[in-house]
């Protein structure tokens, strides 16, 4: 089974855009998420875990694919939310639906609260695993360095001169620029910031792709890979503005591919600015990987119906 859905978009746009769809990833409601919990997985059942403690925000995507693996497993889970406790937000609905255990809690006290319950599962005995929030940990990381390897085998007709994507704690952007060095050298992994500046978000990226190779034993990634972009942060996480929302709707409309204001919409944005100004060059091949998180667009929902 292929696990990448890349077709091409007959965009306007002087570029060869073709689009690799994570919303469609086959587990948990889907999204880069999805991808990234299997090794997260893998490593708990190896330590014997049968419960999972992690955090997020209300619509975290993360902690919805957490929550909805866990129930599936039949493991215990508890989510703490650095959020007020507010079910039209989608993800968290699914966090409730799938049975997990919400803790509400400032975003300063997440860390603490976060062993508090740790501890409370071992006196419960259970054996739990920790996961960061929003999986920003070397599973992650690894899940995205795999995918980078399945693209070439599964397409290896593409070769992409540029691959652009919504770059948020760093870890998905990792994982390709580390893969993309392996087997795709003549790729630019475009990160473009849904949140973060860039001195942060480069930092991020970069320790990110240096765990990674010393977890492979291969050759670190040189810095001047990590492609970061800040440009489009808007207001910042979470935050749409007048061109983002005419972005999300041009494209919809007329080519049918869904993005969110939080995450993707941020990334297609970026990439069809970088094609305007000339930053992607004409004629170059451009993989556009759409990361998921369509949950998010409901919560702006009335900035498409204004």
């Amino acid at each position: 089974m292929k696990v990448l859905n890349v077709s091409k978009l007959p965009a306007e746009l002087p570029v060869e855009l073709y689009i690799q769809e994570d919303s469609y990833f086959p587990a948990y409601g889907g999204g880069s998420k999805a991808r990234k919990i299997a090794p997260f997985l893998e490593e708990a059942e190896s330590f014997g875990c049968n419960a999972i403690v992690t955090a997020g925000a209300a619509n975290s995507n993360h902690a919805r694919v957490v929550a909805l693996a866990c129930a599936q497993k039949r493991w215990k889970c508890t989510v703490v939310v650095h959020d007020i406790e507010d079910y039209s937000k989608a993800n968290l609905l699914l966090m409730k639906l799938a049975g997990a255990k919400l803790v509400f809690s400032s975003l300063s006290e997440v860390g603490a609260v976060m062993d508090e319950e740790m501890e409370s599962f071992r006196q419960s005995g259970h054996n739990p695993y920790y996961i960061y929030g929003g999986g920003h940990a070397l599973p992650g990381y690894y899940a995205y360095y795999q995918a980078a390897l399945q693209l070439v085998e599964e397409h290896p007709e593409l070769k992409p001169d540029y691959i652009v994507h919504a770059s948020g704690t760093g870890g998905t952007q990792a994982g390709l620029v580390v893969g993309c060095e392996q087997v795709l050298p003549g790729a630019k992994v475009v990160g473009v910031s849904i949140a973060r500046n860039h001195t942060r978000g480069f930092e991020a990226v970069s320790n990110a792709c240096w765990e990674l190779t010393e977890h492979l034993g291969i050759k670190s990634v040189e810095n001047s890979k990590v492609l970061f972009k800040d440009d489009w942060i808007g207001g910042g996480y979470g935050k749409a503005f007048p061109q983002l929302i005419q972005a999300i709707r041009k494209f919809s409309q007329e080519y049918g591919l869904i993005t969110d204001p939080t995450y993707t919409g941020k990334a297609l944005h970026g990439l069809v600015a970088m094609v305007k100004s000339g930053e992607i060059e004409p004629g170059s091949k451009v993989l556009f990987w759409h990361t998921g998180g369509l949950t998010n667009l409901f919560e702006h929902t009335q900035k498409f119906i204004e």
